[in-house]
């Protein structure tokens, strides 16, 4: 039953969703503030890591960390907006954010900082970077859930949506959340509930056949945005 469900995530997507929104009185009821009656719209600011000069990491056989994570963040946003979230996406294309020119280590920062922007105008919202993982040992795998320590409800994020990628999509995956080191920029210095969740090992040969695929991708976001529901719902 398992297998037949993660086989038919990509058709069924939609329907799932609306199942989860009626599950959880998720426009009816959480977010109706009873005074002024208006409903309230979560804001998920969606970051695919990396872009443009900057290809985050690079698998064997070519592939570049930025074109999946961008894949993957543009269904993620795709779900959430149909869910009742307003999305801002951290970019849609294969750009990066950085608004200064120079080295790339100018325009790395610049790039960080522009993203941490986003956080400062939106001060309600929780931050969700996308990006891939890779490792000197091909055996490792499994997606891994890092948040910042800014915010006691980042690692409640990150537990529902490392939680929801294991029971949903990688039911052998015995990784837990960790909290992300001052190693991390956008973590330590997050101004909002953050977390980067690195969907799996370009560097394992099997994972990084899943990562490439379209289907997969569109599992891997259902997961996530799950997750996120199932977040707001606590």
């Amino acid at each position: 039953m398992k297998d037949l469900f993660k086989r038919f995530i990509p058709q069924f997507s939609t329907l799932l969703v609306i199942c989860l929104i009626a599950g959880y009185g998720f426009i009816k009821k959480d977010f109706i503030d009873t005074k002024s009656k208006y409903i309230y719209r979560p804001t998920v600011i969606i970051d695919a890591g990396h872009g443009g000069f900057d290809g985050g990491a690079v698998a064997s056989d070519g592939t570049v960390e930025k074109d999946i994570n961008l894949s993957i963040a543009k269904k993620l946003g795709v779900l959430l907006n149909f869910s009742g979230f307003d999305i801002i996406m951290t970019r849609t294309d294969d750009t990066a954010t950085n608004t200064i020119e120079g080295s790339i280590a100018k325009r790395k920062k610049s790039d960080l900082k522009n993203r941490l922007e986003l956080m400062e105008k939106n001060k309600d919202a929780i931050y969700v970077s996308i990006h891939l993982n890779k490792f000197t040992t091909s055996s490792a795998n499994g997606a891994q859930v890092f948040y910042t320590p800014n915010f006691k409800e980042a690692s409640t994020l990150g537990g529902e949506i490392q939680s929801s990628i294991t029971s949903l999509l990688q039911p052998d995956n015995t990784r837990v959340i960790k909290m992300g080191t001052s190693s991390t920029y956008i973590l330590k210095n997050a101004k909002v509930p953050a977390v980067i969740v690195e969907c799996g090992f370009l560097s394992n040969t099997n994972e990084l056949k899943k990562l490439k695929d379209k289907k997969y991708q569109t599992q891997m976001s259902f997961a996530i945005a799950a997750g996120i529901l199932n977040f707001y719902k606590e």
